[in-house]
């Protein structure tokens, strides 16, 4: 029996996507709770980029306060901000907004008593933590850390502060700067994580157009490796991560 359902690197709309997204967290949930073990409860990984430049917005958040002086006038006149998204979407989990645009956007859906998290003292949070920064040296990403910050601020992401300019329990940093903005929604049964992995520094037009500020930016985003060659290593790490765990 397979360990890992996988949907490989692809691009579609927003809406497709968190429609997707929505429906394989939904029918592991409906599946685990019925006492099922077919398909339907194995653990999946969905790798994607975006069609347009995209705004998402967490499970909790309105667009009147995450985008907050600028939703009126896009919303009834989009083509009149110029500086604005080509498009808006909910996401089926929690977090604050992001820009999608020069990014990896992965997708993983689980149970939530799986047993890479039951095996030892890793939360799921470590796990997939782990996962993205052994999948990204792999790549050939340098300077990268894993650190741990605070989730005190407005845990349920109802602000305005982008997601990428705010801090969580454990953010994956590359040169001393948040890299991957992750989010999460926890079912009785079945856990959904998205994050956005930047590959280019389009994600902070969300700050630019919200508050006219522009970002200091000097990584050298020209030595990440394409989304291509991350979604591979990405898909590769997370099967020797599963396999390794079942010989346990």
């Amino acid at each position: 029996m397979m360990n890992l359902r996988i949907e490989p690197l692809h691009c579609q709309t927003g809406e497709h996507h968190m429609r997707v997204d929505q429906e394989l967290f939904q029918a592991m949930e409906t599946a685990l709770r019925a006492g099922d073990s077919g398909e339907d409860t194995i653990p999946a990984l969905r790798l994607y980029t975006w069609q347009v430049p995209t705004i998402s917005l967490g499970k909790n958040q309105t667009p009147e306060v995450a985008l907050a002086p600028k939703w009126e006038l896009w919303h009834n006149h989009p083509a009149a901000d110029t500086d604005g998204p080509a498009s808006l979407v909910h996401r089926p989990t929690g977090g604050r907004a992001v820009w999608h645009e020069q990014e990896l956007t992965y997708c993983v859906v689980f149970p939530i008593r799986h047993p890479l998290f039951l095996s030892g003292s890793q939360s799921p949070e470590d796990v997939f933590g782990n996962w993205l920064r052994t999948s990204a040296e792999r790549s050939g990403v340098t300077n990268l850390s894993l650190e741990r910050g605070s989730s005190h601020r407005d845990p349920l992401g109802l602000g305005a502060a982008p997601c990428f300019a705010s801090t969580s329990r454990s953010e994956l940093k590359w040169h001393g700067k948040k890299w991957v903005g992750s989010a999460r929604r926890l079912g009785q049964h079945a856990l959904l994580q998205h994050g956005a992995i930047r590959l280019g520094p389009a994600g902070d037009k969300l700050e630019k157009w919200l508050t006219g500020k522009v970002l200091e930016e000097d990584r050298p985003w020209q030595s990440l490796p394409t989304p291509e060659a991350l979604s591979e290593q990405l898909v590769w790490t997370m099967l020797e991560m599963l396999e390794s765990n079942s010989k346990l």
